[in-house]
Parts: structure tokens; sequence; C-alpha cells
């Protein structure tokens, strides 16, 4: 039963299977029209209290902006939860930004689903329907068993950029994606935090890259032949100039420029 239908979105209630179907079409979105959308989804959901739902995103072509990824989790995913749905899943976009920005909407904000992700609308359907032992037979998209993407380089006109284009298995898509969207948010951090980094001597990168490994200020002073006292001096620079409050933040510096 068609619930709600515009010229953006469509969605389908089936009530046997306490299952909401949304789809969306190809038409362009602005922020607001996609707010609504997602809106009137939600509210379905909620009125109708169904334990599934899923989203075919195969035509979606709206980038989702990262300043909407904290409204989208605070009012739409959390009241989903407390409403009772289940399992949440997604039809794969054919734009790829478009489905980058799906998957950092519940990357960056820690979102309280961990939404699967299918080729294919019948796929989809099949698992979410399926009982939990049927599930383990429909596995979502998993990484091929043979993967050897073939890459072709080639520079624009004023051979100022470099155009990579990616042949890969249609069944790594939502992984490639994922690695894709991983290197860009390094590539930014880099680009944001070269200045901090630069600040530090040879020393101390050596220093930090004992450190993230997980060895002791005794550990790293015997490998580099340095005494206690020095490593925390060179600890305490090191926070300093890179402004870190917690480990993680170092580990993502000696990631990010190639320490490890």
């Amino acid at each position: 039963m068609i619930v709600h239908d515009t010229d953006f979105i469509s969605v389908d209630y089936i009530e046997s299977k306490s299952l909401l179907l949304t789809k969306w079409k190809q038409a362009n979105l602005t922020v607001e029209q996609f707010k609504q959308e997602l809106q009137y989804a939600r509210d379905w959901c909620c009125n109708l209290r169904v334990k599934r739902t899923v989203l075919n995103q195969e035509h979606f072509r709206f980038v989702i902006p990262d300043e909407l990824y904290p409204w989208i989790e605070k009012e739409i995913n959390v009241p989903g939860y407390k409403a009772g749905v289940e399992d949440f899943v997604f039809v794969v976009a054919k734009d790829s930004q478009a489905q980058l920005s799906v998957m950092q909407s519940f990357d960056k904000v820690n979102s309280i689903y961990a939404p699967k992700f299918f080729l294919d609308h019948n796929q989809a359907f099949d698992w979410i329907t399926s009982n939990k032992r049927g599930k383990q037979l429909i596995e979502p998209i998993q990484p091929p068993d043979e993967f050897d993407p073939q890459i072709d380089i080639q520079l624009n006109e004023d051979q100022t950029k470099a155009i990579l284009q990616v042949e890969i298995p249609i069944d790594s898509l939502p992984h490639s994606l994922h690695a894709i969207k991983q290197h860009m948010d390094k590539m930014k951090f880099m680009r944001e935090n070269w200045q901090k980094f630069s600040k530090l001597t040879k020393r101390e990168e050596g220093v930090l890259r004992l450190l993230v490994k997980g060895l002791q200020n005794s550990e790293i002073s015997e490998k580099l032949f340095i005494s206690d006292k020095t490593v925390k001096t060179h600890r305490r620079n090191i926070i300093k100039k890179l402004e870190c409050k917690h480990m993680v933040d170092l580990y993502r510096y000696a990631d990010t420029f190639g320490l490890i």
C-alpha cells in the first residue's frame, strides 16, 4: 500500500511484513526538500510502528551536506530506533558522491544504526524479510574473493590534475567507496594539519612513531639511545605542537603522515 508519493520519493507499507519500502526518484532535491521527505518517512515509520525499512537509493543523486549529519541522527534515526525499527538496509546509489555522503551520515556521528548495503532491491528485500536463519544465507555485500582493479591514469588538458578511471568488480563497490571515503578524509586532514606536523623534528617523528605503537617511555629511550627524561620532553613537545589531547589524535597524525 502506497502511503506517500511525491516527485522525490515514494513510500510503500507492507503490513504483513511490518516493512516500509522507501524509494528515491530521479528528481533533484534541495536541502529543505530532502529534510521534509525524510521527516515524512520517519513519521510513517513511527506511526505504523514498522520493524523493518528498506531505502532504495538507486536513483538518489543528492549529496548530503556534512552539517546535516547530526540532524539526520537526531531527527530521523533516533526516533525510528525508539519506535522499534530493527533492520535498516539500503540499495546502493549509482551516484558515487551521493553514496559516499550516505555512508558518512552514519559514520561521522557514530550512529545508533549500522546499516547494511545491497546492490539491488530484490536482494535487499529478500534479506530483510528472511528469518534469522535465512539471513545467514543472504549476506549483505561482502568483499570479492578476487580483487584486481584495472586503473587507467590520464592528465587533464592543462596537465595540472590526474584523472583516475578504476574498473572494479561490482560486488566490491560499497567497500571500494568506503576506502575512497577514508582516503579523502585522510587527505583533508593532511591538508588542514600539514603546518602543525611540519614543526616536528626528525627525532620527534621517531618518538611519535614508537609512541603510537604502544611503547613505554623506557622502551623508546632504549630503542633511540636517549634518556627517559629526553623522551618525556619530546613527548611533551609533540603533544604541544600537534595540539593533541588523546592518544587517538596522535595515532591519526602518525597514520596520515606515513609514520606507521
